[in-house]
């Protein structure tokens, strides 16, 4: 296997960076380990160099990934138990939205690298997971955007312009790096062709859609390794 080049091993290194940056530079109010926490994040990068210039094949990447696994459940005890509700609930209300965003990349990195082991066997050709999501409810954040809960075997929050999504309809949804809209964070995107696509299958199972469904989203992904 080309680990060198995988797209998958290239998102999860950036994904390290902006767990990295995220740690150093967020205030968060509450009682959490930061010197632990960003000693362990350090930590993983030899891990990462090491699965890049591995070349393994498949039936070796669950013990070439696992330090990371380990690493990643160390990380949550240091950032402490409930660690993102409590950030959240003790948040001044100015920081509130600059909060929920960290939150939303500590989420986002901990779980591209606690799954990367996932993807590379499955030959993920995008970088980031992809599920089948049941849409929950729908707000407006303005004129021309919704606000989505979405349920993939655990609640996110996505934002889109299509204005057709109702609730309960099933879609695939691909979880990005999160933005933010009008104090709103968006954890990831729906898939699409001329519109969101509808489809079927067990809720928080990957999604299997055309190849033109992910053209966004990998327009997303190119657009985080570069930045």
């Amino acid at each position: 296997m080309d680990t060198h080049n995988n797209i998958n091993i290239l998102v999860a290194e950036k994904a390290l960076e902006l767990l990295k940056k995220t740690l150093e530079s967020t205030r968060f109010e509450g009682v959490w380990k930061k010197k632990d926490a960003l000693q362990i994040t350090d930590s993983m990068k030899s891990d990462i160099m090491a699965i890049k210039f591995s070349y393994a094949e498949k039936d070796s990447i669950s013990e070439i990934t696992a330090p990371i696994k380990d690493k990643i459940t160390k990380l949550q005890s240091a950032l402490g138990e409930g660690w993102s509700s409590n950030f959240l609930s003790n948040a001044k209300k100015e920081n509130k939205t600059t909060t929920k965003m960290a939150i939303g990349r500590i989420i986002f990195s901990m779980n591209t690298l606690y799954f990367l082991d996932r993807r590379l066997k499955q030959d993920n050709k995008y970088g980031v997971d992809t599920f089948v999501g049941k849409v929950l409810s729908v707000s407006k954040a303005s004129d021309s955007l919704l606000i989505c809960n979405v349920d993939i075997k655990r609640a996110i929050t996505v934002l889109t312009n299509d204005m057709t999504i109702k609730e309960g309809d099933v879609v695939a949804v691909s979880i990005l790096p999160p933005k933010e809209f009008y104090g709103q964070v968006s954890e990831g995107m729906f898939c699409g062709i001329n519109g969101v696509l509808r489809i079927q299958g067990e809720i928080g199972a990957g999604a299997d859609i055309p190849t033109e469904g992910y053209k966004e989203t990998m327009n997303m992904v190119q657009d985080f390794l570069k930045h």
